[in-house]
Parts: C-alpha cells; sequence; structure tokens
C-alpha cells in the first residue's frame, strides 16, 4: 500500500517504499542503467537489483566507466552493455570548476541523445519491458515502461544564479516527465536527507521510496579511529588527497585513508599514524566504516544514504563547485551524526573537529 498527499503546487506525490514499488514488477526483464558520475549512482542501484532478482526478473545493467566495473564485480552473473560515458571532468577550484562544468553542457546532451538510441536498440534487444535509469535522462523507450530515479527535483546553483533555479527545475521536470515513473529515495517526511532538493517542488508521478544503500551494518571491533575515503573525478580528488596526507598522519589517531584511483593492483603504505591504501572493494569499505569511529568522505547524497544506514559519524567535505553537495553538508551539519568542513579548511579545522567527534 501506499500514501498519498498534495504538495504546494498540486502535484501528488506518493509515498511507497522500494520493495512495494519492484514487487510490481515480476518475471520481466529490466534494464537498469546508472550514471557515471561517480560511483553513487551504481552503489545505490545495488539494493534495487537485489530486489528485482528475488521477483524473479531477468537484469541487464547498461553503464559505462567505473559504474560499469563496479556493478559486474557485484553480480558477475549479469548480463552487461556498456554505454555512452559522460565523462564530465571538475577543475582545481570551486569557480573554474563551475565554469567547465557549463562547458560541458552541450556534451552532455549530445550524450543524452545516443542515450534515446541505446535505449530503444537494448529494449528491442533483449524484448525488455522495463528501464530504470538512474539519473540518465536518455534512457527512456517509448517501447518500454520507464522510471526515473533522482533525489535533485531541485537543481542547487551557486549563490549568485540562484535566480535561475526555477527554470532550471522546469528543464529539469520536462525531461522526467517523459519517463512513466520517478523514484525518489529519500523520506517524505520532515527526517529527510536532501532537504530542499526534492521537498520543495515536485514532478508527476513521483514516489518517494526512502534512502537506497547497498550496504549492511556488521558487527566488528574497532580497527581505526578515522577512515578517509575518497571519491570523485579529478583532479579535486586528489587535491583532497594531498590536503589529508598532511594532516592524518600526525594526528594521535590511528586512521585510514582509502585513495579510490583505479589501478592494477592494490597497495598499501604506512605514513605516521595513517595507512593509505591505493582502493577498496564494495565490501571492504562497508568493513572498514563499521570498524571505525568516524567517517570522512565527500558529501554526495549516496554515500549519505550508507552513513544513515550504517549510523556512523561522518564529517562531510563538499566538493568545490558541486552546489548539491555545499547544500547538503550545511542541510545536514545540524544534525546528529554529521559535520561539514569547506575543502579549503581541512589543513585549519580538521585536527579541532576530529577532537570534538571523538570526545576527546
Amino acid at each position: 500500500m501506499h500514501l498519498q498527499g498534495k504538495v504546494d503546487n498540486g502535484e501528488i506525490v506518493y509515498i511507497c517504499g522500494m520493495k512495494d514499488r519492484v514487487a510490481k514488477i515480476q518475471n520481466q526483464t529490466v534494464i537498469v542503467s546508472p550514471l557515471d558520475w561517480g560511483l553513487g549512482h551504481a552503489t545505490r542501484c545495488i539494493p534495487i537489483i537485489k530486489e528485482l532478482k528475488k521477483q524473479n526478473n531477468t537484469c541487464v545493467i547498461a553503464a559505462s566507466g567505473r559504474s560499469l566495473e563496479l556493478l559486474r564485480q557485484e553480480f558477475p552473473e549479469l548480463q552487461y552493455e556498456e554505454i555512452p560515458e559522460y565523462g564530465i571532468s571538475y577543475s582545481t577550484n570551486a569557480f573554474s570548476t563551475l565554469f567547465k562544468l557549463l562547458l560541458q553542457v552541450p556534451k552532455a546532451f549530445g550524450t543524452k541523445k545516443n542515450e534515446e538510441r541505446v535505449a530503444n536498440e537494448l529494449v528491442q534487444k533483449y524484448s525488455a519491458t522495463y528501464i530504470i535509469s538512474d539519473n540518465r535522462f536518455g534512457m527512456h523507450s517509448s517501447l518500454c515502461k520507464s522510471i526515473y530515479i533522482t533525489h535533485q527535483l531541485r537543481i542547487r546553483l551557486p549563490f549568485l544564479l540562484r535566480w535561475l533555479e526555477y527554470l532550471f527545475y522546469l528543464v529539469n521536470k520536462s525531461f522526467i516527465s517523459r519517463f512513466d515513473e520517478c523514484w525518489v529515495p529519500d523520506y517524505k517526511g520532515s527526517k529527510n536527507l536532501s532537504g530542499i532538493l526534492s521537498h520543495s517542488w515536485t514532478v508527476p508521478n513521483a514516489h518517494f521510496i526512502g534512502p537506497l544503500s547497498g550496504r549492511k551494518k556488521i558487527d566488528c571491533e574497532t580497527e581505526f579511529d578515522v577512515v578517509a575515503i575518497l571519491s570523485g573525478p579529478e583532479p579535486q580528488r586528489g587535491i583532497l588527497e594531498s590536503k589529508l596526507r598532511a594532516v592524518l598522519p600526525s594526528l594521535p589517531y590511528k586512521s585510514c585513508l582509502i585513495r579510490g584511483v583505479v589501478a592494477p593492483r592494490n597497495s598499501a603504505t604506512k605514513v605516521g599514524n595513517c595507512k593509505i591504501q591505493t582502493f577498496a572493494t564494495n565490501n571492504e569499505i562497508t568493513k572498514l566504516i563499521c570498524g571505525s569511529r568516524l567517517v570522512i568522505a565527500r558529501a554526495g547524497y549516496s554515500s549519505i544514504m550508507d552513513f544513515e544506514k550504517l549510523q556512523c559519524k561522518a564529517i562531510l567535505v563538499p566538493t568545490p563547485g558541486q552546489s548539491e553537495q555545499v547544500y547538503l553538508g550545511k542541510y545536514l551539519e545540524p544534525k546528529e551524526h554529521y559535520w561539514c568542513i569547506p575543502q579549503r579548511k581541512i589543513e585549519k579545522q580538521l585536527r579541532c573537529c576530529i577532537d570534538e567527534v571523538l570526545g576527546v
């Protein structure tokens, strides 16, 4: 069953859990297609894929880049199709990152157009009856039922461009309206995780399905005081790594820094009190989070959903120039378990913040 209620602009928003939504899809062929902009879109598809399999559905993964690699590791038995990458890249500071992102808009629209062709081809190839697209605007088809997943019904813009947010919302709404349903991975009520991103304006056929996380809390001994997990596009990933390397090894806390880079082999070194590791598997990351007293990570929404499920303490470091992460960091900071530090203030504030969180 689901509840429904009116929101401010008259659109109907349904409140229904993910399992209830997926339970309506049985014995079908489903194409699941996450965006390749970071790994979060892929990781939050994991519980959906698992639930689809429980309902005896045949899943085909259409993805690219590291998202494709991650899901292939998680579900080696499934069929995979490599589709066009968005290949979004950042710059070295907030202003130039924003400018660079705007310059990449035409490229993104070109990829979207390609996706629409690919979507139709894949539906015909596999006789698919559903497409579930996580933030890929072009992965829909009139030949089957199409479902879109996003927590950003409202696109957060930098302060000077905030007057354009409603216009961006209208464009966003027009794209999402081409799908049969929109699944919003958040709670509907006041205890939500995404704030105005999904609770100020809405779209037709929106269903709040609750936060999505493929992680399960495990009981294990505390191995580290602090675990820092890096992710996201360069050069910002590398910039944050350099800042954390300058602080963590000298602190009186046992720490671990997962660099999050693609490499042919995994290696680990010890610098002061900090273990620095090239990468970690999805299962290893879950164990590291559950076996630490505090996590440091980007303020990506998928990571936040993981932290919420695992009930861990987290210091969020928003990616400069990514307004959504800046908003989420500030929005969640007053809530229990979350702290937020701007990347430029890591060297000055991290020590004091860790002392506060760990009660020193």
